[in-house]
């Protein structure tokens, strides 16, 4: 028993296992909550209200995680503790009706799932393992658990998603427990040993991160590009249900549109690195604002699926693996969790004003001009990076 353990630590299946079933975790639970909280009789703002309680609460949890994550340098305790803690809530999540208990537990689950991406990412990043042959587990946990979710919906029961989240949350802290730390000493891979390795660390200062003007305008970007990305995760689903598409059917193609972003993460190695981190976010934006046209005006359900299917997580993911690229060139690596952590946060202040928002815009008008709207605003986003300056020295994802 003990030769197994000792073979799991550090192991290749030991991230297969952490990276597919935290992002299992969030897709069974997230995927189509809207359409969930829609059939419990909950109009469009009061769903967008629960929904937008995970930015508020991953404001605060996100930061605090990356902080600490980065000061006791023992991440993986914190990640068990956050996951088995979120599976739990899970299952109360299924007995209550109330608004205000749905808002509060579905901030307390999503912002302890989504304080792990950050320490996810670093564990990526960091790891003996290609950053693109550990993340890509993430898309595939993402896919099937948005495609079960869908069939649950639709065939067994809309609890037993709840279920699934309580298994889904054990699988993937038994995976973080087994994977190596991922501490902020800055060494990296492939760099040599810094003569001051043996100097005392010193402890990440959040002050430090925000002085850093470049830093402060990516904030920005990064707040319009994720707040409207994650507007559109929630209504997509109403989106194609509107169309007329079935439940059952937007989990299959949220399981499409997930599985499509594979290839950018497995081959991230072959141009994340080779392009500027200013141009992989203006490629960002062109593809998120072509998806924003195509719901805004398109009334096909054939021409929606199509454009979620080959769009949808592709400007996203790209996006993510952006933010690990700008910190790691514009912050001290020992800075990188807080630093990602801080943009976590930030992004999920303008998740919260936008989901609220949101919902008001699709009470008095639609979701079509919700998505004219979001087109705006990533547009805006798109004209601040031209006047961003991040340099490109650092190999991340070689």
């Amino acid at each position: 028993m003990r030769f197994v353990i000792k073979r799991y630590k550090g192991s290749y299946l030991a991230y297969v296992m952490a990276f597919g079933w935290l992002y299992f975790a969030m897709a069974v639970f997230s995927s189509v909550i809207s359409v969930y909280l829609t059939d419990l009789g909950k109009s469009a703002s009061e769903m967008s209200f629960i929904v937008s309680a995970s930015g508020i609460f991953s404001f605060f949890m996100v930061p605090i995680t990356g902080y600490m994550a980065d000061r006791t340098q023992n991440p993986k305790a914190l990640s068990v503790v956050t996951l088995l803690l979120s599976g739990f809530m899970g299952l109360i999540f299924a007995q209550c009706r109330q608004v205000w208990a749905l808002f509060l537990l579905n901030g307390l689950i999503l912002s302890f799932i989504n304080s792990l991406m950050p320490i996810s990412e670093r564990m990526a990043g960091r790891s003996a393992f290609r950053y693109g042959y550990l993340r890509v587990w993430g898309t595939v946990g993402y896919a099937l658990g948005a495609q079960a979710a869908g069939f649950a919906m639709e065939y067994i029961s809309p609890s037993f998603i709840f279920v699934m989240l309580f298994l889904s949350a054990i699988f993937a802290a038994v995976g973080f427990w087994g994977a190596e730390d991922c501490p902020s000493a800055p060494q990296d891979k492939g760099q040599e040993t810094s003569p001051q390795k043996d100097e005392p660390t010193k402890r990440p200062s959040l002050l430090k991160v925000l002085l850093n003007p470049s830093f402060l305008l990516f904030l920005l970007i990064a707040c319009l590009f994720t707040g409207c990305s994650n507007v559109n995760m929630t209504y997509a689903p109403m989106l194609l249900n509107s169309l007329g598409v079935p439940t059952s059917t937007v989990g299959t193609v949220l399981f499409f549109s997930t599985l499509i972003e594979a290839p950018v993460i497995l081959f991230s190695n072959k141009f994340m690195d080779r392009f500027s981190g200013k141009a992989l976010i203006i490629a960002s934006f062109a593809i998120i604002i072509a998806q924003f046209l195509f719901y805004g005006f398109s009334r096909s359900a054939v021409v929606v699926i199509l454009a979620m299917v080959l769009l949808k997580a592709i400007a996203s993911t790209l996006f993510v693996m952006i933010n690990l690229k700008i910190v790691r060139n514009l912050l001290d690596p020992r800075f990188t969790t807080t630093g990602l952590s801080v943009i976590n946060s930030a992004t999920n202040l303008s998740a919260i004003l936008l989901q609220n928002a949101g919902g008001v815009l699709v009470d008095y008008t639609s979701i079509p001009a919700l998505y004219l709207a979001l087109c705006g605003l990533t547009v805006l986003g798109l004209l601040l990076t031209l006047f961003l300056k991040v340099g490109n020295q650092e190999r991340v994802f070689g």
